[in-house]
């Protein structure tokens, strides 16, 4: 593991080193520096065409990437950055186009972690994609991180992350133009809100609404064959597999879904609510399955997600069950990007 002040030196000189923020470990080069950002992708194995996020540690490095921001982004900026949140800015000419994949937005955000903003604040700007193999769960813990890259690699090490779920990430232009001199199929959909959500996270639309309505990013079918064939993507995140285990993920909604099954899986719950009764979680205790709760707690619900799909690989289970959280009763700012997360988990994509 390193000190910050080694992690500074190696960033400075162009390597990549891993470094701990709120929401997962991200791996990070200098943002200058074109070298640095393709040892990313190869690292990562990770498409080129898949747009990074830069990550600023105070408002003066922002300047460097954004052309002037509109009322509206600049009263979100004041309310929740830092934080988990990503916003898709209008870039300048000088952002190295291997971090926006050619497109015409950068996406920027500020951690709320303190040994990374000490970081930013004396390396400047840094590109840091999640710390792990592309289409893999994001690292919440630095022994994910050396888990994908090897005992030996570059690690400053913040705990575990308290988020454990990606940033929020949004627009609030939805139909600017995404690539050079064109609009996408994507950008061209006339979306009718004020802020446009291509990630959730953290930061729920509910929180958002304050500042105008809010939209999810729903792409047709269309779309998202267009996504899936063209160099074009409006937001980081959305063209290729991402946060799916090895093991099969499936909701859980009934005990019954277990009887049938030849080998023990992993059964991760919210709470123990009916259908997920004291009886239920010691039949399947007894049975061989291994069984996670939270007790309720959404907050640890989202810290151990991706670290149970780890696990789960680990150990070589070949099911995970999860809590169908969709329709229950309880809320929570986390519950959209927990739901989003395991879906795409679920559906390979």
């Amino acid at each position: 593991m390193l000190s910050t002040n080694e992690a500074v030196r190696r960033l400075k000189q162009g390597e990549v080193v891993a470094i701990p923020t709120e929401t997962v470990y991200g791996l990070a080069a200098d943002a200058s520096k074109l070298l640095a950002i393709q040892q990313i992708f190869t690292l990562k194995q990770r498409p080129s065409d898949n747009p990074l996020i830069i990550h600023i540690g105070c408002m003066n490095q922002l300047d460097e990437f954004s052309k002037p921001m509109t009322e509206i982004e600049l009263r979100i900026i004041k309310k929740f950055w830092p934080g988990p949140l990503t916003l898709v800015l209008p870039r300048k000419k000088n952002v190295l186009d291997a971090i926006t994949a050619g497109l015409n937005t950068v996406a920027v955000r500020m951690p709320n972690h303190s040994k990374c903003l000490n970081l930013l604040q004396k390396t400047g700007p840094l590109v840091a994609p999640s710390a792990n193999l592309s289409g893999t769960p994001s690292p919440s813990k630095s022994e994910h991180v050396l888990s994908d890259f090897g005992e030996n690699f570059p690690v400053l090490d913040g705990g575990d992350c308290a988020i454990g779920i990606e940033s929020t990430v949004l627009t609030c232009r939805p139909n600017y133009p995404t690539t050079t001199g064109q609009q996408s199929s994507c950008a061209s959909r006339k979306f009718q809100s004020d802020i446009l959500i291509y990630r959730p996270g953290a930061i729920s639309a509910e929180e958002l609404s304050e500042f105008g309505s809010v939209e999810y990013y729903t792409p047709s079918h269309s779309i998202k064959d267009t996504l899936r064939t063209s160099n074009v993507t409006p937001s980081p995140g959305l063209k290729y597999r991402h946060y799916a285990p090895k093991a099969t993920v499936e909701w859980l909604s009934d005990v019954e879904q277990l009887e049938t099954l030849r080998y023990p899986g992993v059964i991760f719950l919210l709470d123990k609510t009916p259908p997920y009764t004291q009886s239920f979680t010691d039949k399947v205790v007894k049975d061989g399955y291994s069984l996670l709760c939270c007790e309720g707690s959404w907050k640890r619900f989202g810290q151990l997600l991706y670290d149970t799909f780890r696990m789960a690989d680990k150990e070589n289970y070949t099911r995970i069950f999860i809590q169908d959280i969709r329709k229950h009763v309880a809320t929570s700012s986390l519950k959209d990007a927990i739901i989003n997360r395991i879906e795409k988990a679920i559906s390979g994509h």
